[in-house]
């Protein structure tokens, strides 16, 4: 028996900034396969996140406190619910390969019922290409390596192309907003800039090596004077204050003030964004904002879209 349509399971759990960066593969499934449907695996922190996104028609919840046992459960009914026809492994861990031999197995048992498989993809994490990349630099990987891409070409034996989508790829919700405060703060600090430019910095990162150091953003607010800079990150960035002292008239500090939506909402509204590789740089490449990606010593996390351009430093 086959499904009655074209449907997806894309198993992508987490973080933030590969989430955001695999959020165009639904609308590449949908332009290559019409009148489909894209159900996405999420770890359940992430379904806010991904119930915004118009190209995905289920966000379907995993609770980590579930465990082994819930995991396994929950991808038995998935796969013996006959629904779909395609299935994406886009996180190459112990927990979607979990998910994967489920399938497997529930497919091979299916064989002797008449159940049609679904056809299977997995994107590789490219560890032995990564090395040789890395110890002998020898040319394994494409360069730039965008990470948006990366999800993509494991789905070019569907027809689908290698390549991002055109366009907006990442929505926010309609009725998402800011604080009050946070709204008068930030009529406040355009109206401080002498042309009405506001410009967004994200400057931390995961790692040391992805962070342009401290000094040089605080030099690069004294060669602006005519901006005003916000600038978005977790409540562990203290450094952000220290940063902010070589123009604090002109600056606005909303580390750790803001969900990651509403830090989103700020790149919407602001003239353009500066960031390292983090995960907001992929929500502004990924919303097509003017962006300018910082990306120091490593082979990844080049963005995407035509609007963003990237400084090797």
């Amino acid at each position: 028996m086959a499904p009655s349509s074209t449907r997806l399971l894309l198993i992508r759990f987490s973080s933030f900034g590969d989430i955001v960066q695999a959020v165009a593969v639904p609308q590449a499934f949908k332009n290559a396969y019409p009148n489909s449907q894209v159900d996405w695996f999420a770890r359940e922190d992430f379904v806010s996140l991904l119930k915004n996104q118009p190209a995905i028609d289920t966000v379907i919840p995993h609770a980590r406190k579930a465990g082994l046992k819930g995991l396994i459960s929950q991808s038995w009914k998935l796969a013996h619910s006959g629904l779909y026809t395609h299935v994406y492994d886009a996180h190459a861990n112990v927990r979607s390969r979990v998910v994967l031999l489920i399938f497997w197995i529930a497919s091979f048992l299916g064989l002797f019922t008449g159940q049609i498989p679904p056809k299977f993809a997995a994107r590789s994490k490219d560890r032995v290409r990564r090395f040789l990349f890395f110890k002998f630099r020898l040319k394994t990987l494409p360069q730039p390596f965008k990470g948006a891409e990366s999800f993509h070409r494991p789905l070019a034996k569907w027809g689908l192309s290698p390549h991002v989508p055109d366009g907006k790829q990442f929505h926010l919700r309609s009725d998402l907003k800011l604080p009050d405060s946070v709204e008068a703060d930030l009529q406040n600090l355009r109206a401080r800039s002498p042309k009405n430019l506001v410009i967004a910095c994200a400057p931390s990162a995961a790692w040391e090596m992805k962070r342009w150091p401290i000094e040089y953003w605080k030099k690069l607010m004294t060669l602006l004077p005519e901006a005003s800079f916000v600038y978005l990150g977790g409540p562990e960035d203290k450094f952000i204050e220290e940063l902010i002292s070589a123009a604090p008239e002109r600056a606005l500090n909303l580390a750790g003030k803001l969900s990651l939506d509403q830090s989103s909402e700020i790149l919407s509204r602001t003239d353009l964004v500066i960031a390292n590789d983090t995960g907001l740089l992929h929500v502004a490449d990924q919303m097509e904002r003017p962006t300018l990606a910082l990306i120091g010593p490593t082979a990844f996390g080049y963005p995407s879209h035509r609007a963003s351009k990237t400084l090797e430093v």
